[in-house]
């Protein structure tokens, strides 16, 4: 019995270059309509066969769940960070503003957030793109409650509310910010309304 490696290798080689396709994809979805934006389109913009998508990601809901992975992996998790850090609440919340009314983790992002636009449009996801986007709600709502628990335990934060409804509130409102520059409003004036929002907090 040979135990030469190379002949356990089956099928072509892969070439398919996978960060490539999910920056390509990330930014389609993020600047196009979720909806209506075909598979062909993805591989005509990335410049991969469609069978070649196919052996990397499985279907287009494997596509898009790599793609919001990613997302979180360059853009939601530095506000994890955000969130735990010693920060006070005040400063954490300026910076919440800050990044919830930028264009994102670069200069040339498209306006609003990926993540909001997903959960958005959770009726036009795949199964496995539609639970990872839950998840993520579900993380996002802890990490806020437990900045919250955290703020108040240093007498920090003002708001006369529960925990578990301040998340939802903050959560509310930097989606609705997302929301509103996806849709081309004036950046400006979306910080100036989320800030007002903001303000009753601590």
């Amino acid at each position: 019995m040979s135990s030469d490696p190379t002949k356990l290798s089956r099928g072509r080689p892969k070439t398919l270059d996978r960060d490539h396709v999910l920056d390509v994809a990330m930014e389609a979805y993020w600047k196009g309509d979720i909806g209506s934006l075909s598979l062909n389109e993805i591989c005509r913009r990335s410049g991969v066969s469609k069978p070649g998508l196919y052996r990397e990601f499985s279907n287009e809901d494997g596509l898009m769940k790599a793609v919001i992975v990613r997302y979180q992996e360059q853009v939601l998790n530095p506000v994890q960070q955000m969130l735990q850090s010693e920060n006070s609440f005040r400063e954490t919340l300026d910076s919440l503003v800050s990044f919830a009314t930028s264009t994102g983790c670069q200069h040339d992002s498209p306006m609003g957030c990926l993540f909001t636009k997903m959960r958005e449009s959770r009726t036009q996801l795949g199964e496995a793109t539609r639970a990872q986007v839950y998840l993520l709600e579900e993380q996002a709502l802890a990490a806020f409650r437990q900045w919250v628990e955290r703020s108040k335990a240093k007498g920090e934060f003002a708001a006369d509310m529960s925990s578990e409804f301040a998340a939802t509130y903050i959560d509310a409102q930097i989606s609705s910010a997302s929301s509103q520059l996806a849709r081309g409003e004036d950046p400006k004036i979306v910080k100036k309304i989320l800030s007002v929002a903001f303000s009753m907090l601590g």
